[in-house]
């Protein structure tokens, strides 16, 4: 027996290379691939937080809306209701001052 360790023909030399490149190639892409996902993942969580808390801030602009038009017609009401009240006085102020005459 010799000792001469193992023979590679170097006819197989630039295709066990090709191989070796391309278990290299396969592996990085399968890196980036799950680095990508990861990226996608993160990014879809924070895109989902966002339309929750832009729905539940469209929500608070609704129920504020809601809130300023009952307001403003509240107010509406009560000028109404001073406008009554002082042609009432009005009224009420004439007929003790021909009273008085």
């Amino acid at each position: 027996m010799s000792d001469e360790g193992i023979r590679v023909p170097t006819w197989a030399l630039p295709a066990f290379l090709a191989i070796l490149s391309g278990a290299v190639v396969w592996g990085a892409s399968q890196a980036q691939a799950q680095a990508t996902q990861e990226e996608v993942d993160r990014i879809e969580a924070a895109v989902v937080s966002v339309v929750e808390e832009a729905q539940a801030t469209g929500k608070l602009a609704a129920v504020n809306a809601t809130k300023i038009e009952a307001i403003v017609d509240s107010l509406a009401e009560q000028s109404e209701t001073a406008k009554a009240s002082d042609a009432k006085l009005q009224q009420l102020i004439e007929i003790m001052l021909k009273n008085q005459n």
